[in-house]
């Protein structure tokens, strides 16, 4: 019997209708995303998935890790190993193991039709049905390693470049995805949206939608039966339109990484495409981004706090198609650490040095510049009044001192965090730009 199309439906499908629930799948690449979608559609099925190029063709740091988090799901019911042996397996068997109480034989499927979105859903390809026995010899073949394993990077290659064969080409007719050029995907360059968590031009946080799906409105409240942790991403309808197959269709999984290493099952939903949301449930996300930026659970989320962490959008990247990036990194700089300084709690302050009608305070909390070997304080000096018999205020102050010392090098009254430091840079005959500084690496000592 060969098949052509649909073989999700006839390779697995029509095979679990009859009670088979073993699959031995190995194929020389292998989507992510088609392993959790049939893990999730039958719940039953055990699956065991040997990918055969990686030995030739190494594996995208993405999709190892994509791996090892779709084992961490399911547990009990997958288990994805790489083959080690060049010049590689090509081979794309799907091996059903025979039940054992109902009498059913080992039925295989081979042919050229890849584990993956392109294999099962956007190439022609074909499978063979085979009932020969001997085929499992090819398993017991094949050099494997765990994806799990301790050992697996030195047994095989992690990159960061894309597979090119789990990037799908929408191309009518595309027979062959070898032949796909890989251009820019090679240089890591991209698709790439960036989804905003505020509304009215950044002015304000959604009242009841987003991030604060789960609430109604900025008193407080909840909606009936909700968490408050409930939230979506929402996708302007200018990113369909600019780019069709950014994401996949309505109701269609997707898989997503964030870059602080955990995984999200996502689907897209709501008409039109405009949101993103976790299916499992959909406080999942919203649970996550309120932990990243410090917002306790079930609390709706203020453009303040979305300040006070330095970043109010997420950056979603394409690796490839059903497989994204969550980017919500902050990094730390000289342009962007003075608007973080104003959001910290209970900074206290200390003398740090005292004259008989001058004192100089500075507050505990620091910034430390590695790169210029110093730590800068924010704090005041402060002048002794006679009348009142105390000292008080008399200016702001910008305090520099030598990178874990207490040796000071530098104070300036009246000025920004970054022009103090640019005047200092000039006393020390070190030339800075102000854009430059601006860029340099530091880190919030508290």
């Amino acid at each position: 019997m060969y098949i052509t199309r649909d073989f999700k439906e006839h390779v697995i499908g029509k095979m679990y209708d009859l009670g088979y629930r073993d699959l031995k799948i190995l194929s020389g690449s292998v989507s992510p995303i088609i392993v959790e979608r049939t893990l999730s559609e039958f719940s039953e099925l055990n699956l065991k998935v040997y990918i055969g190029m990686i030995a030739k063709d190494g594996i995208s740091k993405w999709t190892h890790q994509t791996f090892k988090h779709l084992v961490q799901r399911y547990p009990s019911r997958l288990e994805i190993y790489y083959h080690t042996s060049l010049p590689g397996q090509h081979s794309n068997i799907y091996f059903w193991e025979k039940p054992l109480l109902l009498g059913l034989e080992e039925r295989s499927f081979v042919g050229s039709a890849a584990f993956t979105l392109n294999g099962f859903d956007y190439q022609k390809e074909t499978l063979v049905s085979y009932n020969r026995a001997e085929i499992e010899e090819v398993f017991k073949r094949l050099a494997l390693v765990s994806c799990n394993d301790v050992h697996v990077e030195t047994a095989v290659t992690i990159h960061n470049n894309v597979e090119p064969e789990l990037v799908v080409n929408f191309e009518e007719n595309q027979l062959n995805l070898l032949d796909i050029p890989v251009n820019a995907n090679t240089n890591n360059e991209f698709t790439y949206i960036d989804i905003p968590l505020t509304i009215n031009g950044r002015t304000e946080t959604p009242p009841k939608s987003g991030i604060n799906w789960g609430h109604n409105g900025r008193s407080g409240l909840r909606q009936p039966s909700r968490t408050g942790n409930e939230a979506y991403l929402s996708i302007s309808q200018h990113v369909h339109r600019e780019n069709t197959h950014f994401l996949p269709d309505e109701k269609e999984k997707l898989l997503v990484l964030t870059d602080d290493g955990e995984m999200f099952v996502c689907v897209v939903a709501q008409g039109k495409r405009k949101a993103i949301e976790t299916p499992d449930s959909n406080s999942i996300l919203g649970a996550y981004l309120r932990n990243r930026i410090g917002v306790s659970l079930g609390d709706f989320v203020e453009l303040s706090d979305l300040n006070r962490y330095g970043r109010d959008s997420i950056r979603l990247i394409k690796i490839h198609e059903g497989l994204y990036l969550f980017d919500f990194s902050v990094e730390l700089n000289l342009g962007n650490c003075e608007d973080r300084l104003l959001y910290i709690d209970d900074r206290g302050s200390e003398v740090i040095s005292e004259e008989e009608d001058m004192q100089i305070l500075g507050e505990t909390v620091f910034i430390r510049v590695p790169e210029l070997d110093i730590d800068v304080y924010s704090g005041w000096l402060c002048s002794w009044n006679e009348a009142e018999g105390e000292f008080l205020t008399d200016s702001d102050l910008i305090i520099i001192k030598r990178l874990g010392t207490d040796e000071i090098l530098y104070d300036e009254a009246g000025s920004s965090l970054i022009v103090a430091i640019s005047n200092y840079c000039r006393t020390i005959s070190v030339l800075h730009n102000m854009e430059h500084l601006k860029t340099l690496e530091c880190e919030i000592i508290e």
